[in-house]
């Protein structure tokens, strides 16, 4: 398969209907988008949101943004052959089919289409020669594409570790996998260079989140840096501190609030948009943009709604969290806002399949349960406890305790008054556990922190040697091995 794909998709990009016959095949863009287009601001902007749209049609098409939560296990799946197959991290098993979008994570395909509409971006627009398209916003929207570049980057660092690095759209030569750290220090300089050209916060509050701002582009920057620390241990007290300088930066800003947890108010941070956001996908179906991914609708729509429609005649989803994950978390006899908002019955005896999960309920439709919420990619909780993550582990623990206390106290949890250390590193994981579950983040935050070879933390643990051979990744497509001869599969997956 060709490591490069169209760069000339700009007008199918703007109908949203790209394709390609060959994944990353290369054309001159003259050829496709004619003289016509590239001419004013407002092409520039369409050329921003169609980034987005081809970055978001990924997280729709499949279970992508789930995986964060399954793969570690501790569900009960009901008969769901397909979750119970990402539970036990048997990624090539049949149980896996295009027709749920449970096997689409290995196709990385349409994330190249959106890399490639944003280097689009990053080439055409400086050239746009209307005059009334000042330089300021130029920056500021080439700044937004390096953005979805990275963010891009990131996320299938995430899923395959090593892959192919794309920055230029005329490039037509095929190329190999690029070192993982290498990509990530690739994304952290072009950030770097550039987030000052973004907007601290919109004026339209309809883009709250949902478009890059300076806060999203640090807050990537410090996951990346985490995520480097995980597997570069000579850099890694190095890297701690950037991502808690970053977070700091991030929490300077003035501009992100914890938003309270009471009843009437919790819904609005998971709906999107709201000022706990920092990056998020949009998702909304008055305009057209559903979220019809049964295997990810199991988790985000059926313990919505008590619903009498599956497959035991009974009440509840199909799939819900293991007493022993949740008495893990949430200890019996300690308060908790968020076990008592999010969780509905959670230990029925009389019927398991009772117990819903209440934290993403912004659906529109009972009947469709179509998901009227965005993304919740980064707000400011997670980057809050990434930050005491990292002070942590430079043994900076005053300050790590303050800020791992503002989340408990927000949940109406008692402060945590232990030592710093292990307890102190082993208390912020499990808040990040409980803050974020539902989020997409547990998995990528146990291999990181390297407990997902800890069988007390991860279900279906890996073994040391399993993860040196990459059992944390997701296999590749084997159409892109097939037709890119330089493209090698995870070692963990050459079966």
């Amino acid at each position: 398969m060709q490591t490069h794909i169209k760069t000339g998709l700009l007008i199918g990009l703007l109908a949203l209907s790209v394709s390609c016959k060959k994944f990353l095949e290369v054309r001159p863009v003259d050829t496709l988008s004619g003289s016509e287009f590239w001419q004013n601001q407002d092409d520039a902007l369409k050329g921003i949101n169609g980034a987005y749209r081809l970055l978001l049609d990924k997280f729709l098409e499949s279970t992508l943004y789930n995986t964060g939560d399954f793969r570690a296990g501790w569900w009960n799946w009901f008969n769901k052959r397909n979750l119970a197959a990402l539970g036990r991290n048997d990624l090539l098993s049949g149980d896996l089919g295009s027709s749920d979008g449970s096997d689409r994570p290995k196709n990385w395909t349409q994330f190249y289409k959106a890399i490639a509409a944003a280097n689009l971006c990053i080439d055409r627009i400086p050239g746009i020669p209307d005059p009334a398209f000042s330089q300021q916003n130029r920056k500021a929207l080439v700044a937004e594409a390096r953005f979805i570049r990275a963010f891009t980057y990131f996320y299938m660092v995430r899923l395959y570790g090593d892959v192919p690095l794309q920055l230029n759209p005329y490039e037509t030569n095929i190329k190999p996998r690029a070192d993982m750290l290498a990509v990530l220090d690739t994304c952290i300089q072009d950030l770097g260079s550039c987030e000052q050209d973004l907007p601290i916060s919109y004026d339209d509050p309809t883009n709250r989140a949902v478009r890059a701002t300076r806060g999203a582009a640090l807050t990537l920057m410090a996951h990346m840096y985490m995520w480097k620390a995980g597997f570069d241990a000579a850099h890694k007290q190095q890297y701690w501190q950037q991502a808690a300088d970053l977070g700091k930066q991030v929490m300077d800003l003035g501009v992100y609030q914890l938003l309270p947890y009471e009843k009437e108010t919790f819904q609005t941070i998971f709906k999107g948009r709201s000022l706990e956001g920092i990056f998020e996908l949009s998702l909304d179906i008055n305009y057209g943009v559903q979220f019809h991914s049964l295997i990810a609708q199991w988790v985000l729509h059926e313990p919505v709604i008590h619903s009498s429609g599956n497959l035991y005649g009974g009440f509840g989803s199909e799939i819900t969290p293991k007493r022993e994950f949740l008495d893990k978390i949430y200890p019996s006899g300690e308060s908790d806002k968020r076990f008592d908002l999010w969780f509905d019955d959670p230990y029925s005896n009389a019927n398991p399949q009772s117990a819903m999960y209440l934290k993403f309920s912004s659906v529109s439709n009972p009947t469709t349960r179509d998901y009227d919420a965005n993304f919740i990619m980064f707000r400011y909780a997670g980057l809050i406890l990434l930050r005491a993550e990292a002070l942590a582990n430079l043994g900076q623990n005053a300050e790590a305790i303050t800020l791992l206390n503002m989340i408990r106290t927000r949940a109406g949890a008692r402060n945590y008054s232990g030592s710093g250390g292990p307890a102190l590193q082993d208390a912020i994981f499990l808040e990040r556990t409980k803050e974020l579950w539902g989020e997409g983040h547990f998995y990528y935050d146990l291999v990181r922190t390297g407990r997902v070879m800890d069988r007390n933390q991860c279900e279906d643990y890996l073994t040391p040697e399993q993860f040196q051979r990459r059992g944390w990744t997701w296999p590749i497509d084997l159409n892109a091995v097939k037709n890119n001869p330089l493209i090698i599969q995870n070692e963990f997956w050459s079966r």
